[in-house]
């Protein structure tokens, strides 16, 4: 779970480099739609007056006066910010960024993972309908199962979320009871969560959070994870009875973050007669990095989800080739877990707050002491004794260097990575006793260079929530998106909303069509409009229409 640091400065930036623009195509990021922007407005000494007259000729709605500071917060529309930044009364005008409480709190609001913005679901700053409609649609999530008891799905269970459980799963047990609302892998209450995590005012958001989006829970895996193609087809026969509990007149997508290496002619005749029925059919690319499809994401009647990082670059885990067709966020990314299984990180380091990830198989406990440098934690750290070890990623695993940090005597842990971004690491199957967390590059530096014997503290505790990678959580941004989009434009066919996601992603790779992003990174307003402008694609089928073959495959 990240953390966020609550004395982090914002630099003062030049306008053109906070993204301010009087073109609509390119808003603040504050914005709220490509009209309006979020900002702090800061005056010149003595000049309160001038301000006040500028910000009221500029259709400014003020949100709070920081006289002291000689400025207001205000939003306004985005072609005026320029104009103000230029006025003589005013000193500069900055983007009034977020900041966020340490941690989850239940009156702290909600977290929103950065993928909500990637796929432009974030209703502070795109404009058009968003969440409005999405109940004429029902998702169909095959996975092993959701927790319905968590905070963030619970008040959706009773009238938006029905399931089935697949007792004949290959990987059942007695440890994973034959119930849909129980999840033992917590894998698929990870991917509900990013789909439909509810705007509650705790916890995060997924990307139709306001429990309008129907959900069917197929549950097919148990706690091991695996199951047979017989399940798969099976679940997908569910997917269309599930559907009809909710409304038989809803658009059905089906949501699957999983795959193999083998095909299935029994699944392939399956998913080609689900989408020449009308269903839209996404799947997971796969995560061994290399060239080979994955099935059933290489059917050409499914969606194939690549996926990328914060920065919208390709995941090195994530598969590329021809089959890939859209990308979405698939690195880090934060969602839901069952109650209590997951981790959450802190650490701070003298009056300060670093965003920290707990390291995957530590233990739950604190340990604070004075700050020391152990390198790259390849053997004992001498001087540890008492200490918190800060040790540089590379070279040896994590697990050796949580252990050399404690066989000198250290009380915790904490990594920073060697490369940009942060670090979620594991400790595979090595049973470590101090509480270990990684950290970003940066930080990590900064600590080494300042820092130093200052008191440092480390914990980790049980969470609800957990930072997950993988093509398995690209895939429900897809799904969520093709349902906002769906449910506004009901009229259109599912091969119609096929081609106006793909045309309208944004690019990321070589032109046209790429191996490793598909048309690009799937985007909901984008796609909303194309369709304003070119209703139901402007044919019968578009892309990937009615003979079932992918867009750009010529199969």
């Amino acid at each position: 779970m990240q953390k966020y640091s609550l004395a982090a400065a914002v630099a003062l930036l030049p306008l053109a480099s906070i993204g301010f623009s009087t073109s609509s195509a390119s808003a603040a990021p504050g914005a709220k739609g490509a009209d309006r922007a979020r900002v702090i407005v800061v005056y010149k000494d003595g000049q309160r007056g001038a301000a006040q007259r500028a910000l009221a000729m500029s259709g400014a709605e003020v949100h709070h006066d920081l006289a002291e500071q000689r400025g207001y917060a205000v939003s306004l529309p985005a072609v005026a910010v320029e104009g103000l930044a230029h006025n003589p009364a005013i000193a500069y005008v900055e983007d009034d960024v977020k900041r966020y409480a340490f941690g989850f709190d239940a009156s702290g609001g909600d977290e929103q993972p950065y993928g909500i913005t990637a796929v432009q679901a974030d209703p502070t700053t795109t404009s058009g309908p968003l969440d409005n409609n999405s109940g004429n649609v029902t998702v169909c999530i095959i996975d092993s199962g959701l927790d319905t008891k968590h905070p963030d799905h619970a008040a959706s269970y009773s009238t938006k979320i029905r399931g089935y459980s697949d007792e004949k799963a290959g990987s059942w047990t007695t440890a994973s009871p034959a119930t849909w609302y129980t999840d033992e892998n917590s894998h698929g209450t990870h991917v509900a969560g990013t789909i439909a995590a509810l705007n509650n005012g705790s916890g995060v958001v997924g990307v139709a959070p306001n429990g309008k989006l129907n959900l069917f829970i197929v549950k097919v895996f148990g706690a091991s994870g695996w199951a047979y193609s017989s399940n798969l087809v099976d679940a997908l026969n569910r997917c269309t009875i599930g559907r009809n509990t909710h409304n038989p007149t809803n658009k059905l997508i089906v949501s699957m973050s999983l795959g193999g290496s083998l095909k299935s002619r029994t699944e392939e005749s399956a998913f080609a007669a689900a989408y020449s029925n009308g269903t839209l059919s996404i799947a997971a690319a796969g995560n061994d990095g290399n060239s080979r499809v994955s099935y059933p994401a290489g059917y050409a009647s499914v969606i194939s989800v690549a996926a990328v990082d914060e920065g919208n670059v390709v995941a090195s885990f994530s598969q590329y080739n021809s089959d890939v067709e859209i990308a979405a966020p698939g690195v880090g990314v934060l969602s839901t877990v069952p109650v209590g299984t997951g981790l959450a990180a802190t650490a701070r380091v003298g009056t300060s707050t670093y965003v920290a990830e707990p390291m995957d198989g530590s233990p739950k406990m604190s340990g604070a002491g004075p700050l020391v440098d152990c390198g790259l934690g390849g053997a004992t750290c001498a001087g540890a004794s008492g200490k918190v070890c800060l040790i540089e990623r590379g070279t040896y695993d994590f697990a050796t260097k949580v252990q050399s940090c404690k066989n000198g005597g250290g009380v915790a842990a904490i990594i920073y990575n060697n490369t940009t971004g942060p670090l979620l690491g594991t400790l595979g199957d090595v049973i470590t006793t101090i509480p270990s967390v990684g950290i970003e590059q940066a930080d990590g530096q900064d600590l080494k260079r300042y820092s130093l014997n200052s008191t440092a503290t480390v914990a980790v505790e049980a969470s609800s929530y957990a930072k997950f990678d993988g093509t398995s959580m690209a895939t429900p941004h897809v799904s969520a998106v093709a349902a906002l989009v769906w449910g506004e434009q009901t009229a259109c066919t599912n091969a119609q909303i096929r081609s106006a996601l793909n045309s309208s992603a944004l690019p990321l790779g070589a032109a046209g069509r790429d191996v490793y992003y598909g048309y690009g990174l799937v985007q909901r307003k984008a796609a909303l409009d194309y369709l304003v402008a070119n209703p139901c694609g402007g044919s019968s089928g578009g892309g990937g229409g009615g003979g079932g073959t992918k867009p750009g495959k010529g199969k």
